[in-house]
C-alpha cells in the first residue's frame, strides 16, 4: 500500500498517525485533505478551497444543450452523406420499402435521439439506449437481400465509408465525454450513437449481401463503439459530473 492509499484510508477511519502528519506535510494533495482540527499545512487547504468555490461558480452548459449540439450534428452529417452518396438501396432493395423505412427510422434514432439521452446523468437513460442499440443489427440483417457480385473484399470500401463518417461524430462525443465522470456503459453507448452515422448512412446507400452487411457495416460498428471505451479510458477528465 502506498503512502497516499494509507493516509486516505487511515483519514477515513479516523486514525491518523504522526506518519500520515509527516507524510501530509510533504504531499500537497493529501494535506488539504487533512480535518479542520489538524492545522493548515501553508494554508494549503485554504487555497483548494478557494479553488474549488471558484470552479463551483463558473457558469456551465446544461447536459442537454451540448447533447442536443450532438445529436444535431449526426443528424446534419447523416443527411449530407445520404444526400451525397445518394440512396440506391431505396430503389434496389429487395426486402421491401417498409422494411427499409423501420430499419431506417431506427438508426435515425439511435444517432439523434440516442446521441441525446447518452449523455443524460441518469443512468436508466443509457440502458433504454443500449436497448435500441441492441435492436439496430436486427432491423439491419432484416433488410439485407442482396446478391454477391463482386468479390467479398471488394466491399471494404463499405469499411472505409463507416469509419470517416463516424470520425467526427466520435471525435465530438469524446469531448464531451471527458466532460462527466468516467463510466464504460455511457461511454460505450456514446461510441455506438455516433458510430450509427455510417451505418445509417451505408442503410440507404448499399444493398449487400447478410455476410457483406455483418462484415463491413455491422462489425464495423461494434469495433467503434468499443474503441470509444478504450480511448476514452486513456483521456483526461475535466468535470467528474455523474
Amino acid at each position: 500500500m502506498s503512502p497516499h492509499q494509507k493516509f486516505v484510508d487511515h483519514l477515513a477511519a479516523g486514525t491518523l498517525d504522526a506518519d500520515d502528519a509527516s507524510h501530509a506535510l510533504g504531499c500537497p494533495a493529501c494535506a488539504a485533505l487533512l480535518p479542520d482540527g489538524v492545522p493548515d499545512v501553508d494554508g494549503l487547504r485554504s487555497s483548494w478551497l478557494e479553488a474549488a468555490h471558484r470552479e463551483l461558480a463558473r457558469p456551465v452548459r446544461p447536459w442537454w444543450a451540448l447533447a442536443a449540439g450532438l445529436a444535431g450534428a449526426n443528424a446534419f452529417l447523416a443527411a449530407a452523406a445520404v444526400a451525397t452518396l445518394e440512396p440506391w438501396n431505396w430503389d434496389g432493395s429487395r426486402s421491401g420499402h417498409g422494411r427499409l423505412l423501420g430499419a431506417t427510422a431506427l438508426l435515425a434514432a439511435l444517432v439523434t435521439v440516442g446521441a441525446l439521452l447518452a449523455l443524460a446523468p441518469r443512468q436508466r437513460w443509457l440502458r433504454g439506449v443500449l436497448g435500441l442499440a441492441a435492436l439496430a443489427p436486427v432491423g439491419v440483417l432484416l433488410t439485407t437481400g442482396g446478391v454477391a457480385t463482386h468479390p467479398f473484399l471488394a466491399g471494404a470500401h463499405c469499411l472505409w465509408t463507416a469509419v470517416s463518417l463516424s470520425a467526427v461524430p466520435l471525435a465530438g462525443g469524446l469531448f464531451l465525454l471527458t466532460r462527466v465522470a468516467y463510466s464504460p456503459l455511457r461511454a460505450l453507448v456514446v461510441g455506438l450513437t455516433c458510430a450509427g452515422v455510417g451505418l445509417l448512412v451505408l442503410q440507404l446507400h448499399c444493398d449487400g449481401t447478410q455476410v457483406h452487411v455483418l462484415a463491413f457495416h455491422l462489425l464495423p460498428w461494434v469495433a467503434l463503439g468499443a474503441a470509444t471505451v478504450l480511448v476514452r479510458r486513456r483521456l483526461p477528465t475535466s468535470s467528474y459530473a455523474p
